[in-house]
């Protein structure tokens, strides 16, 4: 019966790669999350400036438009502060990411010593039955030769 001496290193490395790639989704949720903050963000600039553009032909006071501006530069604040949080989560993306290849790694060179030393397993059994099956050949070979020669001395 093969035995793998290391399973539990095994086991725990496979644990510590599905948890490295659970947090890795989060984090590519979280970063589409931002994304789409950001889209959204630049949707509603684009939406205010093409409403002040389409109100342009029609009579605007000075109030309106100094209520858009001011809002059109709160939006641009908000869409930079939004980039600076999406590049910062592309980083920590990045990171999880090395962190996921390099867990992957170490439960890959496991397995992989799993199936050399399972293949060994397999060799070594099929040299000890080979043995085992040439002995007793030998030895049924023996009792026939010994019987013939019973039989031929009566």
């Amino acid at each position: 019966m093969f035995r793998f001496r290391f399973e539990q290193i095994l086991n725990v490395r496979k644990l510590a790669e599905e948890q490295v790639m659970q947090e890795f989704s989060e984090q590519v949720r979280g970063l589409e999350r931002e994304k789409e903050r950001l889209r959204s963000i630049r949707g509603e600039k684009a939406g205010v400036l093409a409403e002040l553009m389409r109100r342009q032909a029609g009579n605007l006071n000075a109030a309106e438009i100094g209520l858009t501006f001011g809002y059109i530069k709160s939006l641009r604040e908000r869409e930079v502060a939004q980039v600076v949080l999406v590049s910062d989560r592309e980083k920590v993306l990045e990171a999880k990411r090395e962190e996921l290849l390099e867990a992957m790694k170490r439960r890959k060179i496991m397995e992989i010593l799993k199936q050399k030393k399972l293949e060994q397993y397999w060799k070594e059994w099929n040299h000890r039955e080979s043995v085992e099956l040439n002995e007793q050949g030998i030895i049924r070979f023996l009792k026939r030769s010994g019987d013939e020669k019973t039989d031929r001395n009566l």
